[in-house]
């Protein structure tokens, strides 16, 4: 007999325990708040961050292009410079040059002169008097992965064909990035519709900021019309660096830049601060000694945060460069950002954050390190 009010009972529970599970569904979802364990600074999204996220691949020079990993702050807008004029479309690796190749010339391709000898026009490989001239225009010299050194003469060399009768020789590179933003491009014209005779000579090359340059040359007929191009991709390293090995790195400190060279390639240039007036980055390569400061020239060991006794500071993603730590490698704090590209150090090298968290991911202990 007492069943009926137990059951009762227990339907009245049921339903009242469905209808807070209903309740509590449809409620929303707790946001973290600074009181909250799961609550940290950096997911406070601000207009531009202090610091983007890091990143420990650099962007390919070639290739195409890949989608953007999905990041929890937007990536800010690439300012760019404007350039000359619009830039030539990059040919495809495997594309033919219009008007050019084999099927072009006269002969094979194998008896077209090579420079540093080429002192014949392109006129003489152009096809017979009964079939086309078409436009066309190849780059000879240098050729696509060659490199520019600072303060060396460049001879630019090419083969035209139709009615080519003026050309236009400029290039373009990207400013070295600071922490991962874009600095704008730079566009300079080298020669500005000079006669198409196969060869210019650019008596210097200056500083460019940046490890790699898009060289082009542009044919125009007589009428001014644009009626083809060629482009490459060209490497630049300033003149201290001639001749270092293939995996190092090596500052520049008259222009407050850090080179990271793996496999003979520049992977990582950033922009540092290195002595400030009345302090001292010694200079050094490999196998130098230096009596207070002990060997230097090498990576000899890393933390992800050493700590400086001397100026009671935290130093994060610390490489010594000396074997007594006196130098090192490392990350600056934010309100010094502003001074980077200038001497600003007690005698470190100082990076932004991000930049330093970067290189030190990439480079093993025992990498060479060359100051200049």
């Amino acid at each position: 007999m007492r069943r009926q009010p137990v059951i009762a009972v227990l339907a009245l529970l049921l339903a009242a325990m469905s209808t807070f599970a209903e309740e509590l569904a449809d409620a929303p979802a707790p946001q973290p708040t600074p009181a909250d364990g799961r609550f940290h600074p950096a997911y406070v999204q601000r207009g531009v961050p202090d610091e983007p996220p890091a990143t420990t691949t650099a962007r390919a020079p070639e290739g195409p292009a890949q989608p953007p990993a999905r990041a929890a702050t937007p990536p800010p807008r690439r300012a760019v410079a404007a350039v000359d004029e619009e830039p030539e479309p990059l040919p495809h690796a495997a594309a033919p040059v219009p008007g050019l190749g084999p099927i072009l010339w006269q002969g094979d391709a194998a008896d077209l002169p090579a420079p540093p000898t080429l002192t014949t026009t392109a006129a003489a490989y152009r096809r017979g008097s009964g079939e086309p001239d078409l436009p066309g225009i190849l780059l000879l010299s240098p050729t696509d992965g060659d490199e520019w050194v600072e303060g060396s003469a460049v001879t630019i060399r090419w083969l035209s064909s139709g009615p080519i009768r003026k050309v236009r020789i400029y290039y373009s590179y990207e400013r070295c990035k600071f922490a991962e933003r874009s600095r704008g491009d730079v566009g300079v014209v080298l020669a500005d519709m000079v006669p198409d005779n196969n060869q210019f000579t650019w008596s210097k090359v200056p500083w460019l900021d940046t490890a790699s340059v898009r060289l082009r040359i542009a044919g125009y007929d007589a009428d001014g019309n644009r009626v083809a191009a060629d482009e490459i991709g060209l490497g630049f390293r300033p003149r201290e660096l001639v001749g270092l090995p293939d995996n190092c790195i090596a500052i520049v400190k008259r222009h407050q830049r850090l080179y990271y060279f793996r496999d003979g390639r520049v992977v990582r240039m950033h922009i540092v601060s290195t002595a400030a007036s009345g302090y001292w980055t010694p200079t050094m390569k490999p196998g130098s000694y230096d009596r207070r400061r002990g060997a230097m020239g090498q990576v000899f060991s890393k933390s992800t945060c050493a700590w400086s006794r001397m100026y009671n500071c935290a130093m994060p993603y610390w490489m010594a460069i000396t074997s007594s730590g006196s130098h090192g490698i490392h990350a600056t704090s934010p309100p010094f950002y502003h001074r980077l590209g200038s001497p600003a150090s007690h005698g470190c090298v100082r990076q932004h954050r991000t930049d330093a968290q970067i290189l030190f991911g990439m480079v093993p202990v025992g990498t060479k390190v060359y100051v200049f």
